[in-house]
Formats: C-alpha cells, sequence, structure tokens
C-alpha cells in the first residue's frame, strides 16, 4: 500500500512543480521589458519545468504539439546552420534557444491535469491584468517608460516598454477572458480592464489581432460569444479612455483627475450594470460618458489629442514600413535559400523622405524570419504554427476554438511588429495554445475515484479528465424501490 499512495503523491507535485516553472517564467518575462534584455532568469524557470516533465511517465504529447516541436526544434538546428553558412553562427544563438525553449514549453504544458492547467491561465490573465494597469497608470501619470511617447501620442507601454509588445498580450488575455464559461450578460470587469488597456496602447495591428480573434473564434464554434463579451465591456471602458484624452498628446501635461474620474465613471458602469437591467446599463454608459466628456472639453488639449489620433492612429498605411519591408526584400533576394543568418540583418536604406536609414527590425516576423533564414526556415516556423492549429481543432471544445483564435490573431499581429523578438511573447503564445489544446484521443484518462460529492453522501462517479474537458458521469445502477403501501 505504501508503494501506490508515494507514487500518487508524486505525481500532482511534479505537476505542480511543472506549472509553478512555466507560470513564473511568464510573469517574470512580461514584468521584465518582455526579458528582451537577458532572458537567463525566464530560461531557468522554463528549464526546471522542462526537467520536471522529462520524469513524468506515461503522459505524451499529442501528434500535433509533437510535430510542432519537432518544427521548432529543426528550426532552431537550421539557424545555426544559416548562421555558419553567412559567418557568424554565434548571433545565431539566441534565435535556436529561443525555438528550443519554445518546443520545450510545449512539451512540459502538453497533458498538464485540470488544475494545473487552471492555475497556468490564471496566472496568464493576472499577468495580463497587471500589465494592462500599468500601462493606464503610465499614461494618466506620464510615468517614463510604462508609457512612451510616440508619433505624437502618450502610448501605454506597461512593463513591457513596448506599446506593441503590451497590445499583443493583451490581446492573448482578453481571449482567455471572454470565451471563458460564464452566465449572465453584465460586462466583465477584468474584460474591461484588459479592453482599455488595449485601446491605450494606441496599437493598430492590437486592435486588428483582435478583431481577427473575433472572426476566427465566430467561424470555428458558430458562435458569437467573442464579440458580444468584448461589446459588452465597452460601455465601461469608454469612459475610463476617455479620462485619458487631455493628457494624450506629448507636450500636454498629466491630468490624473481626469483619468481619475473617468475610472470611476466606469466602475460606476459596471456596478450599476451587476444589478441586472439593461435600460439602466445603458442610460449609465449614456450619462456617465456625456458627464466626463462634458468636463473634458474645457480642456484645450483634448481636441488636440483627438486631432492627434485621428492623423496618425486611424489609417492603415505606414510609410516607414513600407520602407523597412521594400529593404527587407531587398536583402532576401540576396540569398533567399540560406538567409543572411539570424541577427545579421543591417538594414541600410534610403527612406521615402530622402533620409538615410538604419535599422535592424523589419515589423514583419515572417519578411524578418525569410530574410535571415531563408525560405526552409519560414517553412519551418510555418509548419510549427499550422501544427499548433490542427491539434487545437482536433477536439473541436470550446479551449480549442479559444487556442485556434488566439494563434490567429498573434500570426496576423507578428506581420506588423517585431514580437518574436521579446522573447516572452512566442512562449506565451506556444504555452497558452498548448495548455488550451485538448489531448489526442489515445491519451485521455479515465480512472475510477469517488467524485466532490461523494463526501457529501453522494453516489460514486466516473470522473473522465482531459485538457479542456472535465466529465464526470454518474454510475448507473439500481436503486431499491420504496416499499409500497399494503393495500386493503
Amino acid at each position: 500500500m505504501t508503494g501506490p499512495v508515494t507514487v500518487a503523491h508524486r505525481a500532482p507535485l511534479r505537476d505542480r512543480g511543472i506549472a509553478l516553472g512555466l507560470g513564473a517564467a511568464v510573469a517574470y518575462g512580461a514584468l521584465t521589458q518582455g526579458a528582451f534584455y537577458g532572458a537567463g532568469t525566464m530560461l531557468l524557470f522554463l528549464a526546471a519545468a522542462a526537467a520536471l516533465r522529462v520524469t513524468v511517465r506515461g503522459r505524451r504529447p499529442g501528434p500535433g504539439i509533437t510535430a510542432a516541436c519537432a518544427c521548432l526544434v529543426g528550426f532552431g538546428l537550421w539557424a545555426l546552420v544559416s548562421g555558419y553558412l553567412a559567418g557568424d553562427a554565434p548571433a545565431a544563438v539566441p534565435t535556436a534557444v529561443l525555438a528550443v525553449a519554445a518546443a520545450a514549453v510545449a512539451m512540459s504544458a502538453s497533458g498538464l491535469p485540470e488544475r494545473a492547467r487552471r492555475v497556468l491561465v490564471g496566472v496568464v490573465v493576472a499577468v495580463a491584468v497587471v500589465v494592462a494597469v500599468s500601462g493606464w497608470l503610465g499614461v494618466a501619470l506620464h510615468l517614463d517608460p510604462l508609457a512612451l511617447p510616440s508619433a505624437g501620442l502618450w502610448r501605454a507601454a506597461s512593463t513591457l516598454t513596448y506599446a506593441n509588445a503590451t497590445a499583443a498580450l493583451l490581446v492573448v488575455g482578453l481571449v482567455l477572458v471572454a470565451t471563458r464559461p460564464s452566465t449572465g450578460h453584465a460586462p466583465d470587469p477584468v474584460t474591461a480592464v484588459l479592453l482599455v488597456g488595449l485601446v491605450a496602447t494606441m496599437s493598430r495591428a492590437g486592435l486588428l489581432a483582435l478583431l481577427v480573434a473575433c472572426g476566427v473564434h465566430l467561424a470555428v464554434t458558430r458562435r458569437t460569444e467573442l464579440p458580444r463579451r468584448i461589446a459588452a465591456a465597452l460601455p465601461a471602458a469608454v469612459p475610463t479612455l476617455a479620462g485619458l484624452l487631455p493628457g494624450l498628446p506629448d507636450g500636454a501635461p498629466a491630468h490624473p483627475l481626469a483619468a481619475l474620474a473617468g475610472a470611476a465613471a466606469g466602475l460606476a458602469v459596471l456596478v450599476l450594470s451587476r444589478r441586472g437591467a439593461v435600460a439602466g446599463l445603458v442610460a449609465a454608459a449614456v450619462v456617465t460618458t456625456a458627464l466626463v466628456m462634458a468636463t473634458l472639453l474645457a480642456a484645450p488639449s483634448v481636441a488636440d489629442a483627438a486631432r492627434a489620433v485621428g492623423t496618425d492612429r486611424v489609417s492603415a498605411s505606414s510609410a516607414e514600413r513600407a520602407d523597412l519591408a521594400r529593404a527587407t526584400a531587398e536583402r532576401f533576394t540576396t540569398a533567399p535559400l540560406a538567409g543572411v543568418g539570424p541577427g545579421q540583418l543591417d538594414l541600410h536604406y534610403v527612406d521615402h523622405n530622402g533620409v538615410p536609414v538604419r535599422a535592424g527590425y523589419t515589423h514583419d516576423e515572417f519578411l524578418q524570419t525569410a530574410a535571415e533564414t531563408g525560405v526552409v526556415g519560414l517553412a519551418a516556423v510555418l509548419a510549427a504554427l499550422l501544427a499548433l492549429a490542427a491539434a487545437a481543432l482536433r477536439g473541436r471544445t470550446r479551449d480549442g476554438a479559444a487556442a485556434v483564435a488566439l494563434l490567429a490573431a498573434f500570426a496576423v499581429h507578428s506581420a506588423f511588429d517585431f514580437l518574436w523578438h521579446v522573447p516572452v511573447l512566442p512562449l506565451l503564445v506556444v504555452l497558452v495554445v498548448t495548455v488550451l489544446t485538448p489531448h489526442h484521443p489515445s491519451e485521455r484518462s479515465t480512472c475510477e475515484e469517488p467524485s466532490q460529492d461523494h463526501h457529501r453522501g453522494r453516489p460514486r462517479g466516473r470522473v473522465e479528465r482531459s485538457p479542456g474537458l472535465v466529465r464526470w458521469r454518474r454510475e448507473r445502477c439500481p436503486r431499491p424501490r420504496a416499499a409500497e403501501p399494503a393495500r386493503g
């Protein structure tokens, strides 16, 4: 009896250790500029989680996750080969390490039990809330580097110190929160907070990624769950964002009182909407927004902020990005098969204004990957993304649909920003997609255990566990019928 009990108690400890290592890595990376400057500590957490995962027997990842891991490891090896052929193999080491780390994350997170998966999802959502609040504070108080002026506006940069990276992380958090099971139609406070943080980044690609996530989720599930829940949070988000308007223009002083008033109005909308009156919700949203806007119109900077937003952010074109894409495409043609080597994309070009420019990032990860590692490297990355998407769609579950939606959103956003160069972002996406991906049918385990209701005197049932799905089936057994009263 001692042996089986000891083994049964070791498994939950290992799972907790894996979840702790993965969660600590995500939290550390998000709070330290995305681990952009030195990812050693984050990689240590991931290594610890991977080491514990190796000790787990009888729990193999599904074929889709295995294929994705193989593609990621293959890409890492090819990055080293590409760097060697370009004459600077050490420059390719960070890219190779990141690819192998992503594969280790997928292997570590695959097959975790329901409780460990919920802990990881909770950690990711909590990190997203911290990032959103820090970005809002940065814009409200002009706190550098939590907010940074860009294109004439103060944009939320959060603890990642980069607005577009902040937007990418918040989109992941929004998809996780807005697709979880819920009852009622009242706006979710966490969704409202994350939506405020996303809009405060002023990231056009981030908003586009959110729209893509909504569209993909709608196409997979045939339900309007994700866009409906995000739309339900708008009445609370609008007055909160209106409070940031006076301090948005670069050069304008911070307006913390206006920001606080907007946040209070948004909170009031949330509180009133919890009472269940739809008319009261709409009235509260209209009244609070009108009050905030009437107060802010006295500030001359509000008109400047609206003008700056309309001029720079409400536009689908970017001459600077077009110049970068043109210069990167020219470098790709010089070595289309093996690339110029990871970390060696040093662009020198003349922009549309005739000014000489030097840059190292294309703001298009697919194009930059093709230029640095050639078509071979790009094919490996695309194969990994397709394998993850196929694995998520295999089970046709709620979690699988959310995984495909956020994977599509991240892929679209990666075509407009250098997100893969912020280590925490690709590792986070791989982690969340793997956690949400259902098991392969052959790996679904069924065990006879007493359910939670067994301690309350209810009959024992069968618990079926698989990622994204926990079902309890009551055993069918004959029940004694009550004695009928004697007749006559």
